[in-house]
């Protein structure tokens, strides 16, 4: 089995890790978790939502105070920041910040779109201007992709119509979400190939939810396939608020656990990076999720 022999670690423990968590954390235990994650060598960490919806930014009320300690930090030591923007005037605000580096939001499913109070009319329309904005970098995040949880299809021709289009309008990239943890390996496999006959792997990114249990195993087929770039939360913490009973990503530890088997490099110092979630569950009373961190910990 040939795998890729670089990954990218897109960490968004910041955003989808924290937006379900019922207590308000503090910024300076943001900041200070942050900038842990950016010590152990994740390529880019998504650093918060901007949204018109109030229980999409309960968590989120402090993103100028975040981006002004967290942006220098990640300059120095080469880590993208990035954002995800529900529309227009929420991509600006996250310009006005500094953070230029922003995915915008499109359902495949016409009624997990309804959660968000939007459509794929509108979200095209959105994502058209924001395109447009000086210095922006667009990532179309293609929510859905692999099964909706509200019974509706979500068929992968019009996945992939979807994000030609998105393309076409100034999107750089497509990332491509199992919103609800509904994919089986097979089906991974399934979709990404037909994704991979008309987009090259660079123009790809997987963004996987552990809902069924499946996480790791979907990421492995994924990197059959040769995807090089990966969402993961530190802990498997999140879940997408409008889904019920949503789970996490996979976990950042257990992915890099996986790769370092794998033999696949990546940029993760695996020790760091669990000892920084055990610190996360200290700090915000958060159980162990993670299988290496749960490892760890009765190590300990």
């Amino acid at each position: 089995m040939k795998f890729p022999t670089h990954v990218n670690i897109h960490e968004v423990c910041p955003r989808d890790g924290w937006q379900r968590y019922h207590q308000l954390l503090p910024t300076d235990v943001k900041i200070s978790l942050i900038k842990s994650m950016i010590d152990y060598g994740c390529n880019e960490i998504e650093l918060g939502v901007f949204s018109r919806i109030p229980r999409l930014i309960r968590q989120y009320q402090d993103m100028e105070a975040l981006a002004a300690a967290i942006l220098p930090y990640a300059e120095e030591r080469g880590v993208k920041i990035t954002s995800l923007v529900n529309d227009y005037e929420n991509a600006r605000r996250s310009l006005d910040l500094g953070i230029n580096n922003v995915s915008c939001f499109l359902s495949v499913s016409e009624e997990f779109a309804k959660g968000f109070d939007t459509t794929a009319e509108k979200s095209f329309a959105d994502l058209a201007a924001i395109a447009k904005l000086p210095g922006v970098n667009v990532t179309l995040a293609l929510g859905a992709v692999f099964g909706s949880p509200f019974g509706d299809e979500t068929p992968v021709s019009r996945s992939i119509a979807y994000a030609k289009r998105g393309m076409e309008l100034g999107a750089s990239a497509i990332g491509l979400a199992d919103s609800a943890g509904m994919a089986t390996p097979d089906q991974i496999r399934s979709i990404l190939c037909a994704f991979l006959d008309r987009f090259s792997p660079s123009q790809l990114s997987i963004h996987l939810h552990d809902t069924e249990g499946f996480g790791r195993a979907t990421a492995y087929a994924a990197l059959e396939c040769g995807i090089t770039d990966f969402d993961t939360s530190l802990g498997a913490m999140g879940g997408c608020p409008v889904i019920p009973n949503a789970k996490g990503n996979i976990a950042t530890e257990d992915f890099a656990n996986l790769l370092n088997k794998l033999g696949v490099a990546h940029d993760v110092d695996l020790g760091k990076c669990v000892s920084t979630s055990l610190e996360m569950s200290r700090c915000i009373g958060n159980p162990v999720i993670s299988a290496k961190a749960e490892l760890a910990k009765a190590q300990s």
